[in-house]
């Protein structure tokens, strides 16, 4: 009974990457120029389920792991694979992503998409079986709602041949990033009330001099002069008196 192969989707050609894939397997592939031609262009590599996994949560600060794998294959000899994300939530890391030993690995990021290649060296076979084709990690930069997706990948066997994701294969994650708390408000610094210290009396002050002079003193010495004139008075009015009586005895 003749095995049913599943539908691939149409493969994309990105002429620069499959180019560098194909020169690469052909340069570093040695081996390749032995096998018959008809056989090199049956040869195509098989994949099984391509899955992208990635924690459900994670907080603002921290390192959300990611994994792309595949749970079978055959002669998987370099791969690349595209992965889009939301850079204002996430950032890659740099230097922490991990491949397939015995491999050239190479990892390019920019404005949202990082692009993630792997080939075999010389006359290596090609990957087979289940295998992690990367694990890499982001950091998360804020709160929302960040999806990670498998956008586009290649494939290519030991003969160059090259194929894409299964027909309406959807690989992606969705993680949830919760920002970090906002730091409390300072509370304000209390301010000392400004105190005038008492000035102490200095020794050289000297009092000033009272020109008034005392008032009762001044009202004593006026009484005294009234008292005087009049008795001044009483002895003029006493005289004048004597003077009549006098004068009057005289006449009579």
């Amino acid at each position: 009974m003749p095995e049913i192969t599943p539908a691939r989707r149409p493969l994309r050609r990105r002429p620069r990457a499959v180019a560098a894939l194909a020169a690469v397997t052909a340069l570093l592939g040695g081996s390749l120029a032995l096998a018959p031609a008809a056989v090199a262009a049956e040869a195509p590599p098989t994949i099984g389920a391509v899955t992208l996994t990635a924690p459900a949560a994670a907080d603002e600060g921290d390192t959300v792991e990611v994994v792309i794998a595949i749970d079978a294959s055959a002669d998987v000899f370099a791969y690349e694979l595209a992965v889009t994300y939301d850079p204002a939530l996430l950032a890659l890391v740099d230097g922490e992503s991990t491949f397939p030993t015995g491999g050239f690995d190479a990892v390019a990021d920019d404005a949202g998409t990082a692009t993630f290649t792997h080939t075999r060296l010389g006359t290596s076979p090609g990957l087979s079986g289940a295998q992690e084709l990367v694990t890499f990690s982001f950091t998360a930069l804020g709160g929302g709602t960040a999806e990670i997706a498998l956008s586009d990948a290649t494939f290519l066997s030991a003969s160059g041949t090259a194929i894409g994701l299964p027909e309406g294969a959807a690989v992606s994650a969705t993680t949830t990033l919760t920002a970090a708390p906002e730091p409390p408000s300072p509370s304000p610094t209390p301010t000392s009330s400004a105190t005038t210290s008492p000035v102490p009396p200095t020794d050289d002050a000297t009092p000033a001099p009272d020109t008034a002079g005392p008032p009762l003193a001044v009202t004593g010495q006026d009484a005294a002069v009234w008292i005087v004139l009049g008795v001044l008075a009483a002895g003029v009015i006493a005289v004048g008196v004597v003077i009549v009586l006098r004068r009057r005895a005289v006449t009579r």
